[in-house]
């Protein structure tokens, strides 16, 4: 029996997310951490150190110009992501992009018809989309099991200066495009993608970077169902989601950008009198040993299985993650800031 290929990937960019994807990489027996590339040399020879990678760059064009390089992963800084996976795409390799792809719906579809033209991989790492809880979710409501979906709500708010003070690159491209694009996320994947209309309302940092910090987004899609979504750079939200059936709701408990629990409640009896029915489920990470930096970080082992797998099969993006709906994200969240622009100016 031939043995499973193993796949090798090169670095784009060696900071935090970087860190994590590189753990959950070398803990899967069919990847391998091969290259990194990083303007500063020196980081990219320690965190090839670290990762055990063979090799690392000074530059990202002799990664992507590595004959033994599989696929690209892209963890620069946001407003480079494009820049960079159309780099590797002509280069001949598949890429792997940190969310969100691009900072314009133009860019995004330089990417997408890029890819298709060269018959190569591209899609998001939305790495929610790729967690058991988010893929169960998806099954609960196929089937039926909740009724129709009337209502999706979803929230993803961090302290940011907390976290990371105010020289995080997050503070230049603003709080729609770190946290504001996983509600969105959630909404057109439980809401759909034929959207009716919309509303935003938000307010812009107030520590001089002119970005929207905080936002929410009312959209009413075609027919009756609808989804708020609401995220901040501000201070510390629920991070969670619901969603709304006509014979139930799921609950997906926080963090809802990488859930481990879910709840889900079958309507029964009377508002006076309720008989609902509860069933939990837990969803257990895998346990990886590592130095993470970001809670549940254990799960990008489900988008990394998940790419391989669908290069193996010869497709072009992972369905969990079709490039049109994150094409459509950013065209929400593009509108919603410049309306939240004009409304301060």
């Amino acid at each position: 029996m031939e043995s499973e290929r193993v796949y090798r990937w090169g670095f784009i960019g060696c900071g935090k997310i970087a860190n994590d994807f590189a753990l959950v990489l070398n803990f899967l027996e069919s990847a391998q951490v091969y290259a990194v590339a990083a303007r500063d040399i020196g980081r990219a020879q320690a965190f090839a150190i670290l990762h055990g990678a063979k090799r690392y760059y000074g530059n990202y064009a002799n990664l992507v110009s590595d004959p033994l390089v599989d696929i690209v992963y892209i963890a620069t800084t946001t407003e480079s992501h494009a820049e960079h996976a159309i780099l590797a795409l002509n280069a001949g390799k598949h890429v792997f992009i940190e969310k969100p792809v691009a900072l314009s719906v133009e860019d995004i579809v330089k990417i997408k018809v890029l890819s298709r033209e060269k018959g190569l991989f591209c899609s998001e790492a939305m790495w929610m989309r790729f967690f058991p809880a988010i893929e169960y979710s998806r099954k609960i409501v196929e089937s039926g099991d909740i009724g129709e979906v009337q209502q999706v709500r979803a929230d993803l708010s961090f302290d940011l200066k907390r976290d990371e003070g105010l020289n995080s690159p997050t503070w230049k491209t603003g709080g729609s495009f770190d946290a504001g694009v996983y509600p969105i996320h959630q909404a057109l994947i439980f809401g759909g993608s034929n959207i009716k209309e919309t509303d935003c309302a938000g307010v812009i940092d107030g520590y001089g970077f002119g970005q929207v910090a905080a936002g929410a987004m009312h959209i009413h899609f075609e027919g009756s169902s609808t989804a708020i979504a609401t995220w901040s750079i501000l201070y510390e939200g629920a991070e969670e989601m619901d969603i709304y059936g006509s014979k139930g709701r799921i609950r997906v408990q926080a963090p809802a950008h990488s859930p481990t629990c879910l709840s889900l409640i079958k309507y029964g009896g009377s508002r006076r009198n309720p008989k609902n029915v509860v069933e939990t489920q837990v969803f257990h990470l895998p346990s990886i040993q590592g130095e993470f930096n970001f809670p549940s970080s254990e799960g990008l082992i489900y988008e990394a299985a998940a790419v391989q797998r669908c290069i193996s099969a010869g497709r072009t993006e992972c369905p969990q993650a079709p490039m049109d709906e994150s094409l459509l994200a950013i065209q929400l969240l593009s509108e919603c800031d410049r309306i939240i622009k004009s409304r301060e100016n």
